[in-house]
C-alpha cells in the first residue's frame, strides 16, 4: 500500500520504483494506490476528501485481502496523527484477515510524534507496532526512533536507493560548457530550503555575476511562493533563475547534467533520506546539505560535498557555494566520489534486494 505519483514526493517515488522491480520472480507485488491527487499540502489533513479516500482504501484492502490472501501487507507508515490513525486501521484489518504486516518509516520525525502525543495515541502506536511483523527505517541513525517500541529482531535498516538517472555521462560531456549553475530539486517550500537558496544566489552575484540557479519542483504552499517572488523581484534575480516543473526520465537526466552543485539545505520536520540527494550523487554532483534527518550520513563532508548546520544562513550557504565554484577541480573530485558512493551503497537494486530480504524473513520471525 502506498501513494503513486502524481503528486511527486519521496514516498510516492519510492513506491513507483518498487512496483517497477520484477527482478525476483518469487515475489509478486500487487499495488493498492493510496494517493490523494491533490497537491502534497493535503497529505495528513482531516478533510472530507481524505476521509473518503481512506475509507475507500480500507474497503479495497478488505476485498483484495479476502480474494488474494497476501502473505504480507506492506505499508509506508505516516508521521502525522490523522494519517497514522488511517494506517492503524490498515494494519488491524490486515491482521484480522491473517496477513503479516511490514511497516516502513520514510522519515525521522516519528519519535517526536510519539513523544508529543496523548496517552491514548501512544497506546495506539504501541499496539500497531506490536502487531507488525517487521518495522523498517531508512538509516542506522534512525534505529533509536523505535527504542523501547520495537524489539531489535523486528527492526530492520533498508537504506534508500534510486535508479541511475543516466546523467553522469551527460555531465562529463557538458563540463566547462555552461555558466556556474546551482541545482535545487524538491518540493518547493520554505522548510526544504528554497528561500535560503534563492537569497544565497543573490549574494553570489558579486563574485559570480553569471550565476544561475535551476529549480525543479512544485510549490506546496502559497506563502513560500509569494516570499520567493518578492525576493526575486526585489533583487532583480529573474535573469539568474530558471524554474521548471517536476522532472523525471530524460528531463531529470538533462536537469542534473546541467549543474555544478546540488543543494538541499532542508529543515523539513519529517525529513528522512531524500531521494533527490541520491539522484544528485548518481549524477556526479557535489551535494551541499544540512545535518538533518539522514542527510548528514549520506554526504561525506569534505569528500562528496558539504554538511552544514540545519539553521545555516543564506550567507553561510553563499560562502560554501563560492568556495566550490572557485575550485573547478574540487567540483569534479567531489562529484566523482559521490558517484562512487552512490554505486557502492545507494542503487535501487541494492535497496530492493535488502527490502526483499525483510519480506523473506517474515516466516522466520
Amino acid at each position: 500500500m502506498g501513494p503513486i505519483p502524481p503528486p511527486f514526493h519521496g514516498v510516492a517515488t519510492f513506491t513507483r520504483d518498487l512496483l517497477a522491480d520484477t527482478s525476483d520472480p518469487l515475489i509478486k507485488l500487487v499495488p493498492l494506490d493510496t494517493s490523494d491527487r491533490r497537491d502534497a499540502q493535503n497529505i495528513g489533513r482531516w478533510d472530507p476528501v481524505n476521509l473518503q479516500i481512506g475509507f475507500a482504501n480500507l474497503s479495497e484492502l478488505a476485498c483484495r485481502t479476502m480474494r488474494l490472501r497476501p502473505e504480507i501487507v506492506y505499508i509506508p507508515i505516516s508521521q502525522n496523527v490523522p494519517a497514522f490513525i488511517r494506517d492503524a486501521l490498515f494494519v488491524m484489518q490486515s491482521r484480522l484477515l491473517d496477513s503479516s504486516v511490514v511497516l516502513h518509516l520514510h522519515g525521522g520525525f516519528f519519535r517526536s510524534l510519539y513523544d508529543q502525543g496523548s496517552a491514548s495515541f501512544q497506546f495506539l502506536v504501541r499496539l500497531v507496532l506490536r502487531t507488525a511483523a517487521a518495522v523498517i527505517v531508512e538509516s542506522p541513525d534512525f534505529r533509536s526512533i523505535f527504542s523501547g517500541l520495537v524489539p531489535e529482531d523486528r527492526l530492520f535498516v533498508v537504506e534508500n536507493g534510486v535508479p541511475d538517472p543516466n546523467a553522469w555521462p551527460l555531465r562529463q560531456a557538458q563540463m566547462n560548457q555552461r555558466r556556474p549553475t546551482l541545482l535545487f530539486m524538491s518540493t518547493l517550500t520554505r522548510s526544504k530550503g528554497i528561500i535560503n537558496v534563492i537569497r544565497a544566489t543573490a549574494l553570489l552575484r558579486q563574485d559570480h555575476p553569471d550565476i544561475l540557479l535551476r529549480i525543479a519542483g512544485q510549490w506546496s504552499d502559497e506563502s513560500s511562493r509569494a516570499e520567493a517572488i518578492s525576493i526575486i523581484e526585489k533583487e532583480n534575480l529573474a535573469p539568474h533563475l530558471n524554474f521548471i516543473a517536476s522532472v523525471s526520465g530524460n528531463a531529470k537526466a538533462e536537469f542534473l547534467a546541467s549543474g555544478d552543485i546540488f543543494t538541499l539545505p532542508s529543515s523539513y520536520p519529517y525529513e528522512g533520506q531524500p531521494l533527490a540527494v541520491l539522484d544528485a550523487m548518481a549524477a556526479g554532483l557535489p551535494v551541499v546539505g544540512t545535518l538533518h534527518g539522514a542527510i548528514g550520513g549520506m554526504i561525506v563532508d569534505g569528500r562528496t560535498g558539504r554538511v552544514i548546520p540545519k539553521d545555516s544562513s543564506p550567507e553561510t550557504l553563499a560562502q560554501v557555494f563560492d568556495d566550490l565554484l572557485s575550485n573547478e577541480q574540487l567540483i569534479k573530485d567531489w562529484g566523482a566520489a559521490g558517484r562512487e558512493r552512490y554505486l557502492s551503497r545507494y542503487t535501487v537494486e541494492q535497496c530492493h534486494r535488502e527490502l526483499f530480504k525483510v519480506f523473506r524473513s517474515i516466516d522466520d520471525l
